[in-house]
């Protein structure tokens, strides 16, 4: 029997050995398959393996470094910071306003609701909690397969979600018409959340023409568009790769729009993110309040030195111009590796079963592989992929590239 005397107060005795456990309780978590995939990667004694899991930009020589348009903005911000006081709970007003004129272009307004946010994750999940808190919820309809961190978000916001079919791996395609059919069960109010460009994990686009008939189909149906914006300026450069979400604001009333500036600026671990709601005049004080209630109850305050940063470039014309020619190198550095991949089979083995690579855009791909030939490509290769096949391709030295081609020829021979 423990006690212990704390001041007047005293902790009741505790019988540890009869006493209740109560994390045994806990059940398992949706978890990142991203996560389990770099932890699979860290427990493989093996000196001989290589890991295309986590989602971060490397260049040639397998470095992330900062870019040079980031360094200068920090130097200004040390020499110019007067205060590290708390800011608003949405955060930053100056960097939203910037940010949101950046991206939407002439359709933001006065009309959107606007929070800084800790990345697009903390974005993602303050929708969800706003979403699941409604009187009658929707639904959110995801694209399947699509990024490994939505399910958990909407989990443990305890938003309602289903899933349409968007890719198929085997066939290397996307299954357009499937998921159009797939949201026929979508009813009015309910929320279908997109990825922007360099869609993940599959990194298979929907064309201009699809997307338009997307668009379509949502408004028929008084479905509320979502797109969640990763990757501005890996596909066709920053101001091209805007042109989805500036659709969506222009044509829909009310839409939903989440920004992650990781990739696009290098800052990964700076966490500059943002969260932009359009709705109707009237209803944006009430969503302000709710945006402002759920960052409280989480997060509480965006960190501001990654958004900082942002503002500070895009304040600045020739710190853009640079950053804007850094953020090219780093999208043709991908599409380079792309087109290398395609043409080291083509010319080693005469083969073209990753050809699709050359089509797809960002820095994510799904090979072509079965749950048992994916499991031989780690185990019997050292090639470490995200579950369901997911490879970050720039990761990929000119050194990996006949490594992994013959490593996926190898398994596909298998036909289980």
């Amino acid at each position: 029997m423990i006690g212990k005397a704390v001041g007047a107060c005293r902790i009741r005795a505790i019988d540890f050995e009869k006493g209740s456990d109560v994390f045994e309780k806990v059940e398992d978590y949706p978890v990142d398959p991203i996560m389990i995939g770099a932890d699979y990667f860290a427990q493989d004694p093996r000196t001989d393996k290589l890991n295309l899991t986590v989602g971060i930009f490397q260049d040639a020589h397998g470095q992330t470094p900062v870019l040079k348009a980031v360094k200068e903005a920090e130097r200004r911000l040390v020499e110019t910071q007067t205060t590290k006081s708390y800011l608003a709970l949405t955060g930053d007003a100056e960097y939203c306003a910037v940010l949101g004129r950046e991206i939407l272009d002439e359709a933001f307004s006065s009309d959107w609701v606007a929070a800084q946010t800790s990345g697009g994750a903390v974005a993602l999940r303050v929708m969800a909690d706003l979403l699941a808190q409604m009187p009658d919820p929707p639904t959110v309809w995801l694209q399947t397969p699509t990024y490994g961190n939505y399910i958990p978000i909407l989990t443990a916001a305890g938003t309602r979600f289903a899933q349409v079919p968007y890719y198929d791996p085997i066939g290397r395609k996307i299954t357009f018409n499937q998921m159009l059919d797939g949201l026929t069960n979508a009813k009015a109010g309910d929320v279908f959340l997109m990825q922007g460009v360099c869609h993940n994990p599959t990194g298979a686009d929907m064309t201009a023409e699809q997307f338009n008939a997307l668009l379509e189909v949502l408004e028929q149906r008084g479905i509320i568009p979502w797109i969640d914006l990763a990757y501005l300026g890996f596909a066709h450069g920053f101001e091209a790769d805007c042109a989805m979400a500036r659709q969506i604001a222009e044509r829909f009333h009310e839409c939903i729009v989440c920004v992650t500036l990781s990739k696009s600026f290098g800052i990964y671990r700076d966490r500059a993110g943002a969260l932009f709601v359009k709705t109707r005049k009237d209803d944006q004080p009430r969503i302000h309040r709710a945006v402002s209630a759920i960052v409280r109850s989480g997060a509480s305050h965006a960190p501001d030195h990654g958004p900082s940063v942002v503002r500070t470039i895009l304040q600045d014309q020739k710190l853009k111009a640079l950053w804007l020619q850094e953020l090219d190198r780093m999208r043709v550095r991908v599409a380079e590796v792309r087109a290398q991949i395609t043409q080291t089979e083509r010319n080693d083995f005469g083969t073209q079963d990753l050809a699709y690579l050359t089509q797809q855009r960002g820095m994510f791909s799904l090979l072509p592989l079965t749950e048992h030939q994916e499991t031989a490509l780690t185990r019997d290769h050292g090639i470490h992929v995200v579950k369901g096949g997911r490879v970050n391709v720039a990761r990929l030295g000119s050194q990996d590239i006949g490594w992994l081609i013959r490593a996926v020829r190898t398994v596909m021979a298998s036909r289980s």
